[in-house]
C-alpha cells in the first residue's frame, strides 16, 4: 500500500514538473495580467533592473513572450514570413520554424501570443492561418485556414485574436456570418462545434473562459458586442451590445462580474451575470476609464487602468467611480502585475514599477525599452523573476528577483 502511494505521490509531482505538462499563455495563468511570483524587487536601481540578455533578430510583430519553466517563445515577421522561436532561458535561441506568409497590409506581422500547452504550441497569424506547433522542436503538427473554411471576415488590420484552449478543445472566433465562434480538437485541428454567435464580425479582443451555474461559458468581444456561448456546444447564452467597434482589450471575470472596456467616448462597464450565466444587466459605466489598447489589471476591489486624459487611475470594482488619478502621469497601456506591484509599460517605451498608495501611486523604479522604430504595443512577462518584453525587432530579458 505504502508503495502505491509513494507511485501515486511521484507521478502527481512528475507530472506538475515536467515542462509537457506546462501551460503558458496572453497575459498569464489566467488571461488577466497577474503573475503571482515571490521574491520580486520592490525598488528598481536608478538605471533600471539588469538586462541580462536581448535578442535583436525576430523581425516585425507584436506577439509578446509565452515563457515557460524552461523555454521563451515568440513569433516575428522577416520579409513577409513568419516564424516561431525558442529560446532557453539564457537567451541561446533554440530554433526558428517557418510558417509561413502573413499579414504585410498595415502594420506588418504577427500580432497573436503563442499559446503552449501540454507540449504543443499554437499561433494564429493576422491572415487567419492557425498553426499547431511541437513545442519541443517546432515542428508543425496541423494547421488550418479558419479564414477560408470558415467563411472569416478578417479586421482592418487583421486577426489578432490570442487562442483560448481548455482541455482538448480550442476556440477561434473566425468572425463569420454562419460560423462566427469555432471549437477544434487542439491535437488534430478537426472540427468540435460551430456557432452562429450573434454573425457579428470578429474584433481584436482575446477570449476567456468563465464558470457559472455549473457549466463553462466562452466569452469575447466581437466588433459591436460581448457575447457569451456555452462551452460546451456553443450556444448563445447571452449578447450585449457595445455604442463602439474595434474592441481590442481582454474582459475580466470576478464573482459574477463581467468587466469589460467599450472604448471611445463610452469607456468601460461592468455586467452583472445572473446566476445560472444566461443573461446579464449592466451595473455601471466609466466614461473616464478608458485603457482600450493597454488593458487593465485588477487588485483587490480596486482596477487600475489609463483614466480621463491618458493618466494612471484607481477605480472602485463595485461603484465604477474613480479614486485615485496618478501625480506621476504614468501613460502605462501594457500593465502587468505581481499581485502587489503594478508593471507599466506606455506606447514610447517607458517602463514604470508603481505601487499603489492610500491616495495615489510611488514609482519605484523606471527605465527606456530601447531599440526598434515601432510603437510598444506588446505585453510584459514575468516568470521566474525574470521580466520579458517584446519590442518590434528584439525580445528583452530583465532580473526582477531579489538576490
Amino acid at each position: 500500500m505504502r508503495q502505491l502511494v509513494f507511485v501515486i505521490v511521484a507521478l502527481a509531482l512528475f507530472s506538475q514538473c515536467n515542462p509537457k505538462q506546462e501551460i503558458a499563455q496572453w497575459r498569464g495563468p489566467n488571461r488577466d495580467g497577474i503573475y503571482l511570483e515571490k521574491n520580486l524587487l520592490t525598488q528598481w536601481p536608478d538605471s533600471g533592473p539588469k538586462l541580462l540578455w536581448r535578442f535583436d533578430e525576430l523581425g516585425q510583430g507584436y506577439a509578446s513572450a509565452a515563457v515557460t519553466s524552461n523555454r521563451a517563445y515568440t513569433v516575428g515577421t522577416i520579409d513577409s514570413i513568419s516564424y516561431v522561436f525558442a529560446f532557453d532561458t539564457d537567451g541561446k535561441l533554440l530554433w526558428k520554424k517557418n510558417i509561413g506568409r502573413d499579414w504585410m497590409v498595415n502594420w506588418p506581422g504577427v500580432r497573436s501570443t503563442p499559446n503552449i500547452y501540454h507540449g504543443l504550441g499554437y499561433i494564429l497569424n493576422g491572415l487567419g492561418v492557425l498553426y499547431c506547433f511541437n513545442a519541443d522542436n517546432g515542428d508543425i503538427v496541423w494547421q488550418k485556414d479558419i479564414f477560408k473554411e470558415f467563411n472569416g471576415r478578417n479586421t482592418d488590420f487583421g486577426y489578432s485574436e490570442n487562442l483560448l484552449i481548455d482541455g482538448d478543445k480550442l476556440f477561434c472566433t473566425p468572425g463569420g456570418i454562419e460560423n462566427n465562434v469555432v471549437a477544434l480538437n487542439r491535437k488534430t485541428g478537426e472540427t468540435i462545434w460551430t456557432s452562429k454567435g450573434n454573425s457579428d464580425s470578429t474584433a481584436y479582443c482575446t477570449p476567456i473562459l468563465i464558470g457559472r451555474g455549473g457549466k463553462k461559458f466562452f466569452v469575447n468581444q466581437t466588433d459591436k458586442s460581448i457575447i457569451s456561448l456555452d462551452a460546451e456546444n456553443g450556444n448563445l447564452a447571452w449578447k450585449y451590445e457595445l455604442k463602439t467597434t474595434s474592441h481590442p482589450s481582454t474582459p475580466v471575470f470576478r464573482n459574477g462580474y463581467l468587466f469589460a472596456i467599450d472604448g471611445g467616448k463610452s469607456g468601460s462597464l461592468m455586467l452583472k451575470l445572473s446566476e445560472d450565466g444566461m443573461s446579464v444587466s449592466e451595473v455601471w459605466r466609466n466614461a473616464d476609464l478608458n485603457s482600450h489598447f493597454g488593458h487593465v489589471v485588477v487588485l483587490g476591489d480596486y482596477i487600475y487602468g489609463l483614466c480621463g486624459n491618458k493618466t494612471f487611475g484607481k477605480v472602485d470594482w463595485n461603484t465604477g467611480k474613480q479614486l485615485v488619478a496618478d501625480s506621476t502621469k504614468s501613460r502605462a497601456l501594457a500593465v502587468i502585475s505581481d499581485g502587489e506591484l503594478i508593471y507599466g509599460y506606455d506606447l514610447i517605451g517607458d517602463f514604470k514599477l508603481i505601487k499603489p498608495v492610500d491616495n495615489g501611486f510611488e514609482v519605484k523604479g523606471k527605465f527606456k525599452v530601447e531599440g526598434g522604430t515601432k510603437m510598444h504595443f506588446s505585453h510584459p512577462v514575468i516568470k521566474n523573476g525574470v521580466l520579458y518584453i517584446r519590442h518590434d525587432n528584439s525580445l528583452f530579458a530583465y532580473d526582477i528577483a531579489k538576490k
